[in-house]
């Protein structure tokens, strides 16, 4: 399974196509829902149009384009977990129970739930500040889709989906952020706020519903009716480039007033995580980002951040288990995660390709 993450697991040069500021922009996203004319939406949708709906989009995918698909109902719970810490699938596919899918292309970053809210949501994913990357390949995959599935569009309207929110492109596109700095200054709400007032949504790591934790705040459009795909995402951008420069001042301001405390937190925190012999899943992304923060201010030099994102992933619940090829108890979970990570920091267990 874990073969499966293998692009999110990142080498330094996927990192760096991100960008110089790839610490504090984690990463980029892009998703649209579609749905096909002559199949019942959701709310409306039997078992019948359920099991119509997967072998169609089945067909179709299957024939245009190189990946693997895995039946949501198949895969065990475990499995299902660590495709949503990957953001391949949406919590509300943990206990969907109706027939439904999941396709990832080879390369990794894109992937297509079937039968989610809507009968089509895809989605990509990219490091940095790549939203307009990610988003052009995401429409070409839509579009080639398209070619062969006829999706519900209203001239009005535009593209119809289950939730109004989402008429219109059915784009959502997000960024993941860094801002301990923000967090620490008492501004980040304040920040944060303003972006709520110009139409955008703020979540935890994992979207709607999610905690904000690790100082990672993940900003995203909230409607779609009436913007211009390419308009939106231009917003998003420069909200974006806002909010690292008003980081980066908060960092300078740090810096200026309590350099030496920040720098002892930044070294005690990966002090922590080269030596713990039990370690939490907060703690990890509580410890990392201290460690994030003294990468991207030169104080830490030499650990990447593909080996900080690399332990993020991998250290969350399910994906250490599938790691380690064990389901574990929580304090055995919380044993194995210190093992794995001091190892990893030490340059060893490094995730790498199956021949």
């Amino acid at each position: 399974m874990l073969n499966n993450i293998e692009w999110l697991v990142p080498s330094d040069d996927k990192v760096k196509l991100g960008g110089e500021d790839s610490e504090i922009v984690v990463s980029s996203r892009t998703r649209i829902a579609r749905n096909i004319t002559d199949i019942p939406f959701e709310i409306k949708m039997k078992t019948d149009d359920s099991i119509r709906l997967v072998k169609l989009v089945r067909s179709v995918i299957g024939e245009n384009i190189k990946g693997k698909y895995l039946d949501i109902q198949k895969i065990s719970p475990l499995e299902k977990e660590s495709l949503l810490e990957c953001h391949f699938i949406s919590p509300a596919f943990l206990d969907i129970d109706k027939p439904a899918g999941l396709f990832i292309l080879d390369k990794g970053n894109i992937s297509i739930m079937i039968n989610e809210e809507d009968h089509l949501r895809i989605q990509g994913l990219s490091y940095g500040l790549n939203l307009t990357n990610i988003s052009s390949e995401v429409f070409d995959l839509e579009e080639k889709i398209g070619e062969d599935l006829a999706y519900a569009f209203n001239e009005t309207y535009g593209y119809l989906t289950s939730c109004p929110t989402n008429l219109g492109s059915g784009l959502r596109a997000s960024v993941l952020l860094h801002l301990p700095a923000l967090v620490f200054t008492n501004e980040v709400e304040k920040v944060l706020k303003g972006a709520v007032q110009i139409g955008m949504a703020v979540r935890g790591l994992y979207g709607e519903g999610s905690e904000i934790k690790g100082g990672l705040f993940q900003i995203s459009n909230q409607h779609t009716l009436g913007l211009k795909e390419e308009d939106l995402i231009e917003s998003i951008v420069k909200l974006t480039h806002m909010i690292m420069d008003i980081e980066k001042k908060a960092r300078n301001v740090i810096f200026t007033k309590a350099r030496y405390e920040f720098e002892d937190k930044i070294f005690r925190s990966l002090a922590v995580l080269k030596s713990a012999r039990i370690i939490s899943t907060d703690e990890v992304l509580n410890l990392l980002s201290a460690v994030r923060f003294g990468i991207g201010t030169g104080v830490i030099k030499d650990i990447t951040l593909g080996v900080i994102n690399e332990i993020m992933l991998v250290s969350r619940p399910a994906n250490i288990q599938l790691y380690f090829g064990e389901v574990l108890e929580e304090h055995e979970r919380d044993v194995r995660r210190a093992e794995y990570i001091r190892k990893r920091l030490s340059g060893k267990s490094k995730i790498t390709k199956s021949k």
